[in-house]
């Protein structure tokens, strides 16, 4: 009766550990974030305002789909960790992440929480890879220089009555966040650079 008790145990460890997948980024999709992870980025406003995002480097690590679950599956994540405005208050917040690639079943995520002095983007913030590959690409000039490789994402109008409301935000393929709209505002980045 022992034997067969531990027979049976481990035959559901074996097919509970073998039933659980564990996903990883695909190494091409590691490009959709242009940053080495070091990047001081200095937007102005129409405002004459001036705000500066810090990128304090990338971590990756897995974590389990279902908390609850004996033998969770693993999705893979890499993200990129940012020093950004909280857009309620005046002080910086740590901690924060400006874009978030995680894997799954369907692929590869993308996760943006784009927020700045006064401003939040409130809208839809994740997306598939097929998604993100399907937004038309734009041109926009910021001073002399010309981006023709930007994806524009439009808020679904969530939260629109707050102060903060950010309608839109700009992320060149090549160069990453360019700035963001508000109704009464708009910031781009005038300043990239590796101290």
């Amino acid at each position: 009766m022992k034997n067969k008790l531990l027979i049976l145990i481990t035959i559901i460890t074996i097919l509970g550990i073998s039933s659980c997948s564990n996903y990883k980024i695909e190494k091409s999709d590691f490009s959709l974030i242009p940053y080495s992870g070091k990047e001081i980025l200095v937007f102005k406003s129409t405002e004459n305002k001036f705000d500066t995002i810090f990128l304090n480097g990338f971590d990756k690590y897995s974590a389990g789909s279902d908390p609850l679950a004996i033998f969770p599956d693993k999705h893979e994540i890499y993200r990129l960790n940012c020093t950004v405005s909280d857009p309620n208050y005046d002080r910086y917040l740590d901690g924060k992440s400006i874009i978030e690639l995680s894997a799954g079943q369907g692929g590869t995520t993308i996760w943006f929480d784009i927020a700045m002095k006064e401003s939040w983007f409130y809208g839809k913030s994740i997306y598939s890879k097929t998604e993100f590959d399907s937004i038309p690409l734009s041109k926009i000039t910021i001073g002399k220089k010309v981006y023709d490789d930007v994806k524009i994402f439009e808020s679904d109008g969530s939260y629109e009555q707050r102060d903060n409301y950010a309608e839109r935000f700009y992320w060149s393929v090549s160069d990453g966040f360019l700035g963001l709209d508000r109704r009464d505002e708009k910031w781009r980045l005038i300043k990239k650079y590796v101290p």
